[in-house]
């Protein structure tokens, strides 16, 4: 010891959340949208909620529940839709302008949004007539005994939708707040828009299957989805670090799926930093009204060799898709949903991680960023869904380190 004093530590972004995040004010009920079904096989369409998203605190998350009770009559439903009753909701879609530029951050099907969660870990809940169902996992698939037999039932299903990329509970006051949705980044422009489906979005009725739908718990009335918004409490540090905003839109891919092929293209990707890639796979049910679509099953083994390549240099040597799930879901410490197959580049639990796509000696201008893959099987209704979890962060932001 040379009796100096020692020198200043030298405190990190993360250091400083933990110290002046304060907490988060769980959910605060923002509104609630009532809706009829078009018709026995008539879907609702688009319902474009009436309120601006309120940012008076910075945004953590969005909560959704949809409740309703569903009546099946006279005869059974021929098969369920495998994600089922989170199928209701077919789409949502949030729209803002993000420092200046129209930006959609979230464009996801009800099914995927519930199950999101739980890929990492997390829970997102569906209850029908009160019994909470198990957390997807393989087999992922509802059964008409459960829920499309002669019955009453009472719905609730929730989905949570985060604003930052899900990491560990221990790192989410050190990461989240960067990419809380704040009125200096969005002012009053965010705007969600929902998409309902009908009763087929429930799986196959039968030719004499009556269905009528109501209030929940009710005989009367009509089902709700009821939007909650999680707020953060922030001292010092609100408005004093360089912000983000992730960005999930999930898309939908069939051609080049539905036959047998090797190396064959499932989309180009977008050459931005990327935290997570979903691939979900598997087979429309048929049958369903215009405007709704379901998976009727869910499949591990339609794919194979999925990879993401540069110029078809793969980032990753994936010669397995399921040793890559078996992988992830050690990481995650939750055992994946059958369908889906997940590529992540924050399991080290630090979104700034991120697969560095958006620069040029990662992937050169003109370069091609693709997802790649083998097609096992053959079948007119083979389907792929991809969402690519992107971040939008200021371009001279040089705390993103990312990966290459």
């Amino acid at each position: 010891m040379n009796g100096n004093a020692a020198a200043a530590p030298a405190y990190s972004f993360g250091h400083m959340a933990a110290a002046y995040l304060g907490r988060n004010q769980g959910p605060e009920f923002f509104t609630s949208i009532s809706h009829t079904f078009g018709g026995v096989a008539g879907a609702v369409g688009q319902v474009l909620v009436p309120r601006n998203l309120s940012l008076n605190r910075p945004l953590q998350a969005l909560l959704l529940r949809w409740s309703g009770r569903l009546v099946v009559g006279v005869a059974d439903y021929t098969a369920a839709a495998a994600e089922s009753p989170a199928t209701i909701l077919q789409r949502l879609t949030v729209n803002g302008t993000f420092k200046g530029t129209s930006l959609t951050p979230f464009r996801i099907s009800g099914a995927t949004a519930n199950t999101w969660a739980t890929m990492f870990g997390l829970n997102s809940s569906v209850y029908i007539n009160g019994v909470r169902q198990p957390a997807p996992t393989s087999p992922y698939a509802q059964t008409v005994a459960n829920f499309g037999a002669q019955a009453t039932y009472d719905l609730q299903v929730w989905f949570v939708l985060p604003t930052a990329p899900i990491v560990s509970p221990s790192s989410r006051a050190f990461f989240n707040p960067s990419f809380h949705w704040t009125p200096q980044d969005w002012a009053d422009s965010l705007q969600i828009t929902l998409e309902f489906g009908d009763r087929t979005a429930f799986g196959t009725p039968a030719g004499g299957t009556t269905t009528v739908f109501t209030a929940f718990g009710s005989a009367a009335g009509t089902p709700t989805l009821d939007i909650f918004t999680v707020y953060s409490l922030m001292g010092t540090l609100r408005g004093s670090y360089r912000s983000a905003c992730v960005v999930r839109n999930e898309n939908v891919y069939t051609a080049g799926m539905q036959a047998i092929a090797t190396n064959q293209r499932i989309t180009q990707l977008q050459k931005q930093k990327t935290t997570n890639i979903l691939v979900k796979t598997g087979t429309i049910l048929a049958g369903s009204a215009a405007g709704v679509q379901v998976f009727g099953a869910l499949s591990d083994l339609m794919l194979d060799r999925t990879q993401i390549t540069v110029d078809n240099r793969p980032i990753r040597n994936n010669l397995s898709n399921l040793a890559s799930k078996e992988w992830i879901g050690h990481q995650f410490q939750r055992a994946q949903p059958q369908g889906y197959l997940l590529f992540s580049f924050i399991d080290s639990q630090h979104p700034r991680t991120a697969f560095r796509a958006d620069l040029s000696d990662v992937v050169g201008a003109g370069a091609d960023l693709s997802l790649m893959t083998d097609v096992l099987t053959a079948g007119a209704t083979q389907q792929v869904n991809v969402v690519q979890e992107q971040i939008y962060a200021d371009a001279d932001d040089r705390y993103w380190g990312g990966t290459r």
